[in-house]
């Protein structure tokens, strides 16, 4: 082969042969393993902590403001012998329904408490020597609902107040005569029904 044409091949070879390498993706590139090629959205989803659309999901048992709350007592209260802070125990008389759901069932435990009790005072002349001087005044209660035994656990409640006061008796001599009147305890006998209305809502779950 002529010298021209050797020298003219030579330099084509030398020519081509960067284009060719340009062609293959650097080794530093290439994928490696399953992790390299994965976008940021393929990767697997992590198994714990709480669903956006389940916490958004509202709870079925839930007691509106307002709702009555029917019970009996389970032990009789009197204006003469409870105190303040006192708690008594009562069941709940019928079931409580929220858009055709039991949510409270009958006979369920609930427990109240006394927020203000003051006995009766005896009229002037009555028989307790120390008594005279003092203005005759009937006996109140005033008592709330403060929890309820639902599903074998406690849930706290608030509820509107019931307030009693006891009623004034007229006494007669033996003639027939008026001779005075006796303010009188208000007492609540066993069974006593008594209703109650929640003063804010109330989640059961």
């Amino acid at each position: 082969m002529p010298q021209a044409n050797r020298v003219f091949v030579i330099m084509i070879l030398l020519t081509l042969g960067p284009v060719c390498s340009c062609g293959r993706p650097p080794a530093e590139n290439a994928a490696t393993g399953t992790d390299a090629q994965r976008l940021p959205f393929d990767r697997e989803p992590h198994t714990t902590g709480i669903s956006p659309s389940q916490s958004l999901i509202p709870s079925t048992m839930k007691l509106p403001e307002g709702t009555p709350i029917p019970v009996r007592l389970e032990s009789a209260l009197s204006s003469a012998a409870a105190h303040a802070g006192d708690t008594f125990r009562a069941t709940i008389d019928e079931p409580v329904v929220i858009d055709g759901q039991t949510l409270i069932a009958a006979a369920t435990s609930a427990t109240g408490r006394v927020l203000e009790v003051k006995a009766a005072t005896p009229a002037a002349g009555h028989s307790f020597e120390s008594a005279r001087d003092v203005s005759p005044e009937s006996g109140y209660l005033r008592i709330v609902l403060t929890s309820l035994n639902v599903g074998g656990k406690p849930v706290a409640i608030l509820t509107s107040s019931i307030f009693a006061k006891g009623g004034v008796r007229e006494e007669r001599n033996p003639a027939g005569k008026a001779s005075g009147v006796t303010q009188r305890d208000i007492v609540f006998g066993v069974d006593r029904r008594l209703i109650f209305r929640l003063a804010q809502t109330v989640d059961l779950q």
